[in-house]
């Protein structure tokens, strides 16, 4: 059953443009040096930065790889998208959006720059909020994305929400 969206709304592009805006205050933000205030504190922020960037990236890239053909970054899925059940998504329903709040999170905290950890922090309500949109659309497209959801109960962070 294939969905007929005819604008770049309906498709939810504004929720693509908040979520680059986001990206790029994060970045902008870590440009913005603070001062460590030792250098074993300095390195624990790096190193906990470091292993939160990776997990970011391992779970980003792995959701990648198993609905590559059918990536959008708009809500609304493809009228080629297949619902995938397998890999990160049997942890969490969303693991590319999670891999980027790890991944921005981890970068943020590595620098030590508090408002870029802020930041980065807040994409977990804009992530859930457009989750909220996607799943309802999911559902239309998807009869058994109910009970996929039923299956793997976290949404954007796994074992946390």
């Amino acid at each position: 059953m294939a969905i007929k969206f005819e604008s770049f709304s309906e498709r939810g592009g504004w929720w693509v443009v908040t979520q680059f805006a986001l990206f790029g205050l994060i970045l902008l933000a870590m440009t913005r040096n603070q001062d460590a205030a030792t250098v074993w504190q300095a390195t624990v922020w790096q190193a906990t930065g470091w292993l939160l960037a990776g997990a970011g990236a391992l779970l980003t890239g792995a959701g990648l790889w198993v609905i590559r053909d059918t990536l959008t970054a708009m809500p609304a899925p493809l009228d080629k998208a297949v619902l995938r059940q397998h890999g990160p998504y049997t942890i969490v329903r969303h693991p590319i959006y999670s891999g980027l709040i790890l991944g921005f999170a981890g970068l943020a905290v590595k620098g030590g720059n508090l408002v870029a950890i802020g930041l980065a922090l807040g994409l977990i309500p804009f992530f859930y909020a457009k989750t909220s949109v996607e799943e309802r659309l999911l559902v239309a497209r998807f009869p058994e994305y109910a009970e996929y959801r039923r299956t793997v109960r976290y949404r954007v962070l796994p074992w946390i929400l």
